[in-house]
């Protein structure tokens, strides 16, 4: 590890004057789980580090102005004890208490985890199904984004050197819309994704489907909405028969997205699984299982 100048903020327009000031000599560290062994391995050389463990006013999940909102130093397992998030975001429940050890949900935070920008990262596939936007800060004010535009691939999001992700938000989730999410991983603990699939529906008032997204991750350099079985889940009946009939398509979907990577054979045979079960989450949520 190369020598370097420590720096410890405790509010976040402290952490802001020194991204402004240091800029491109700097990393930021949240819970350390990805960058302190970046750092380790000299995968990054900085001159500063500036550590935001102690910003706690970016702790915090609440429901304000029809939107949920998620403060960038909210851990997983913030989200996993959150009654709130147990109740009305079953999704990102399901995502938060599947990530890697205890240890890790203890540290990790769902802004470090979304800026980290990881092909396997466990909270972005499920952020981008519930349409959420992040909220990024420097000097100059605030700027925001969709999760898809922020995600740029592999270790790189559209972060600029001069700020910081405060926080992730997305609209409130009505009586009438569903979020399913499963993850794939090669063991039963500290997996690493190798697969998932989340599904978000909105229902018409004789039960069909109005409005969805579908995502794919760990089929890309980034989560993967897919137009192709969107437009084909649209104007479906929300019956288990009639979804599971459209489970071929995701096998198509990851033969299309990875036709030639080793592990197109397994993943094309594991979407089926995962999406149906999302679609027995969602039918349970509305009613409807």
């Amino acid at each position: 590890m190369k020598p370097f100048t420590y720096h410890a903020p405790t509010t976040v327009a402290e952490a802001v004057e020194m991204l402004d000031k240091y800029q491109n000599s700097c990393a930021v560290v949240a819970g350390g789980t990805d960058v302190v062994i970046e750092l380790n391995e000299r995968h990054k050389t900085p001159e500063h580090v500036i550590s935001i463990s102690k910003l706690d006013e970016l702790r915090y999940v609440k429901e304000e102005d029809g939107m949920v909102k998620i403060g960038a130093l909210t851990t997983f397992t913030d989200l996993e004890n959150n009654p709130y998030v147990k109740e009305k975001l079953p999704a990102l429940y399901e995502t938060a208490i599947h990530v890697g050890s205890p240890q890790i949900r203890n540290l990790g935070t769902i802004g470090g985890n979304v800026v980290n920008a990881s092909v396997a990262g466990d909270s972005p596939t499920t952020l981008v199904t519930y349409g959420a936007s992040v909220v990024l800060r420097s000097a100059k004010g605030d700027r925001i984004m969709t999760i898809e535009d922020f995600n740029k691939g592999p270790g790189n999001c559209a972060i600029r050197p001069d700020e910081l992700m405060v926080e992730a938000r997305f609209p409130v989730i009505g009586p009438d819309e569903a979020v399913g999410y499963f993850k794939i991983g090669k063991r039963k603990s500290l997996a690493i994704v190798v697969l998932a699939v989340s599904i978000y529906v909105k229902r018409t008032p004789d039960n069909k489907v109005e409005d969805c997204r579908v995502v794919l991750g760990a089929v890309s350099k980034h989560p993967m909405r897919s137009p192709e079985l969107e437009a084909l889940l649209k104007g479906k009946q929300l019956e288990a028969s009639v979804l599971y009939d459209t489970l071929p398509a995701f096998t198509d979907a990851v033969q299309a997205a990875i036709p030639t990577r080793p592990s197109v054979v397994y993943k094309r045979e594991g979407v089926r699984g995962a999406a149906r079960r999302c679609y027995d989450q969602i039918l349970s949520q509305l009613g409807l299982a």
